[in-house]
């Protein structure tokens, strides 16, 4: 049935409370949206219809125990597929998930140190990318979300980066090839939608998702809509000064938070240990300082070596300082933390501590509550392909 402008309008917001808030009764949706009861009813049967939705069963309310008991109304699983990518330095992630954001396929490439120029090439990406296309294709995705580690600039139909790495990687391939609608975005970006879409969490109207790894970037939902998205600069916090007369930073500042707490500037940091210390554990993990990762640098701070120790705690300080000041500058209930540093739970629990002990005055009217996401290097991909859903089910 072809809708007009505004109930497109108006299913768009019903299916965005099903998903943010449900499952959700027809008089609760009404409530939520201001949408009348009528009109929620006429809308909820057309998308019973479609399988799009359906009813969950009955629930009664302790505050109304007699009189007609609340239909709940749920997304439907299964009623349409979509397959999502990220680009990262460290792998090229891909997965199919339906639209309630379940994974149902999943390849990642990761990236081989051992070869001397990188081996994730636009060639690789592209044809690793038909082939689970065509993995999937049984379910018939009805589109691909790509995670950017940067912006999408339209004209070029490059990625908008100052990392050399990503300057001339090419997307116009992509677009030529691939007969499937494409949608590019900020990787933090899409984190951020999609961890309002799919997250049990039913309060995520106001709050910030920061990404921690080669570079750093922050984005922000508020009042349910994404923060600053046409501005390219918003959520660049890495490039926050937190030591005026720090190292220089290749923005051109000096002391810029990733400076101190990215994991390339980490890894720096250890490459130079790796050199000048003998009593490092480092040289006992790697026989190279080109061989050291995340991963590697975990494990010399697990076995106590001093320097990394050091790094490390810098680095938590630093982002720390920083989090007392987003909380002052930004209206949000919660912060979400995402990247592979935090699988070390100690690194975790330290952040909490100096958010604790070093919170401002104005910054203790509000406690933010800080939540670490569960590092898995299939995230980006799974939040590129919620993108989709976004672009199909609620624009």
């Amino acid at each position: 049935m072809k809708l007009t402008k505004r109930q497109n309008a108006l299913q768009i917001k019903l299916l965005d409370t099903l998903y943010t808030k449900g499952p959700i009764s027809r008089i609760d949706i009404a409530k939520e949206t201001g949408i009348t009861p009528a009109t929620v009813s006429e809308i909820s049967g057309n998308l019973i219809k479609e399988q799009l939705i359906h009813e969950t069963g009955e629930v009664s309310s302790p505050l109304n125990k007699s009189g007609r008991k609340k239909i709940l109304l749920d997304i439907s699983p299964n009623h349409s597929f979509y397959i999502g990518v990220e680009l990262s330095e460290k792998f090229f992630s891909y997965c199919l998930i339906d639209n309630k954001g379940s994974l149902l396929e999943q390849k990642v490439i990761p990236y081989n140190q051992l070869v001397s120029d990188t081996n994730l090439t636009e060639t690789l990406f592209i044809e690793e990318l038909l082939l689970f296309i065509k993995q999937c294709s049984a379910y018939q995705p009805k589109g691909i979300g790509i995670a950017l580690p940067g912006h999408f600039d339209e004209r070029t139909q490059m990625i908008l980066t100052n990392n050399l790495f990503w300057k001339n990687f090419n997307l116009d391939q992509i677009l030529s090839d691939i007969d499937l609608p494409i949608y590019f975005k900020n990787n933090v970006q899409c984190m951020a939608l999609s961890e309002r879409l799919f997250s049990i969490d039913k309060n995520m109207s106001n709050f910030t998702f920061l990404h921690v790894g080669r570079g750093m970037f922050c984005s922000s939902i508020y009042q349910n809509s994404l923060y600053g998205d046409n501005a390219i600069l918003v959520g660049e916090v890495g490039h926050i000064v937190v030591h005026p007369d720090g190292e220089l930073c290749e923005c051109g500042k000096r002391g810029c938070l990733q400076t101190y707490t990215s994991e390339s500037w980490i890894i720096k940091k250890s490459q130079i240990l790796f050199d000048n210390s003998d009593s490092t554990y480092l040289r006992q993990l790697a026989t190279n300082r080109s061989h050291l990762t995340i991963e590697t640098i975990l494990h010399a701070y697990k076995l106590g070596d001093e320097g990394v120790i050091n790094i490390l705690h810098n680095a938590i300080k630093y982002l720390s300082i920083t989090l007392n000041n987003l909380s002052m500058m930004i209206d949000m209930d919660k912060m979400v933390i995402h990247g592979e540093l935090f699988t070390e739970t100690q690194l975790a629990d330290l952040i909490n501590d100096y958010l604790e002990n070093n919170s401002t005055l104005l910054a203790t009217e509000k406690k933010i509550h800080i939540e670490f996401k569960p590092y898995l290097s299939i995230n980006g991909a799974i939040s590129a392909a919620g993108l989709c859903v976004i672009k199909q089910l609620l624009s």
